[in-house]
């Protein structure tokens, strides 16, 4: 099943909404981002190859910035515009009723009139099979039906759930997370089923929360999420040292690694500024030594 997108392959770096979300009252990674730093961040983005846009309407305030700067941007045919619903702070659930809620309300703040991707956003194992019984996905298929949406995803961590929404014949899109990348590798068996499906594969959190930036680890505070639970940190101060003493950039290393899986599709960084975009465009741009490469991944056990 290959993904609607109007005929727009998609960039391999694509933009994530929870880090221009950050606000006052739900704050991710470093602290709020104003409107104007996270329109200019937008239309940087668009206007540097980026053609996916990936958003919640859990990410704070991020969908009503991403329609200000959609607006400004206009040409709503040449980028592709993905939301969840599951999470929605008032319209939170699986059943068809809230999902269809959650729908007209994104739409309503984003400013359009369609989307390209709607995921279902971290449903438990129990609501995840609820909605697949009870009328939750029928809604979805009637919304993809009435081109409301044009393709429906799920984002979860949990990999079973992909394998089974792979499994069901409904997924055209998965948005798995922090387990694909020089840290982790746990998705492995994961992205193989869905290449072989041909799903397309949207992947977060690639750098770890910050971890796999470039970095020195011993300065990344991350507030809102316990990272050290699912990777080690002193593997990635390892990372970082060797990278130093050879002179290259560890997140251009791990670009490098996760886009030379075929089944990723584009990795989704969650940038707060035009700042942050570059240094990820650059990451990509950057030639990586092949003899440096497979030394890295050899140093690290990753070959």
């Amino acid at each position: 099943m290959s993904l609607n997108t109007n005929g727009i392959s998609i960039f391999p770096i694509s933009l994530g909404g929870a880090g221009i979300g950050s606000c006052n009252k739900n704050i991710f990674f470093q602290g709020p981002v104003s409107d104007k730093q996270a329109v200019e961040t937008i239309l940087f983005a668009l206007e540097n190859n980026i053609n996916l846009i990936d958003t919640s309407p859990f990410y704070g305030d991020s969908e009503r910035k991403i329609g200000i700067a959609l607006q400004e941007y206009g040409n709503r045919s040449s980028y592709i515009l993905s939301t969840k619903a599951g999470t929605h702070p008032i319209y939170k659930g699986y059943s068809g009723e809230n999902i269809r809620k959650s729908v007209e309300n994104s739409l309503k703040v984003l400013q359009t009139d369609y989307l390209d991707i709607l995921h279902i956003h971290d449903p438990s194992d129990i609501e995840f099979k609820n909605m697949m019984k009870n009328g939750g996905i029928e809604v979805l298929l009637r919304l993809k039906e009435e081109k409301i949406i044009h393709n429906i995803g799920l984002g979860v961590r949990d990999h079973d759930l992909h394998l089974q929404f792979i499994s069901s014949g409904y997924a055209d899109a998965i948005l798995p997370y922090l387990d694909y990348n020089l840290l982790s590798t746990k998705a492995n068996a994961l992205l193989e089923t869905a290449n072989k499906n041909n799903i397309t594969v949207l992947l977060g959190s690639a750098l770890c929360m910050g971890l796999l930036s470039g970095k020195n680890p011993a300065d990344i505070n991350i507030r809102h999420y316990s990272i050290e639970k699912d990777v080690s940190i002193q593997k990635a101060t390892q990372m970082y040292w060797w990278c130093q003493e050879n002179d290259v950039n560890l997140m251009a290393l791990n670009y490098h690694f996760i886009l030379n899986n075929p089944a990723v599709n584009t990795i989704v960084i969650g940038a707060c500024s035009k700042e942050e975009i570059k240094k990820s465009l650059n990451a990509y741009d950057e030639s990586i030594s092949p003899a440096i490469f497979e030394s890295f991944l050899k140093t690290f056990n990753l070959s």
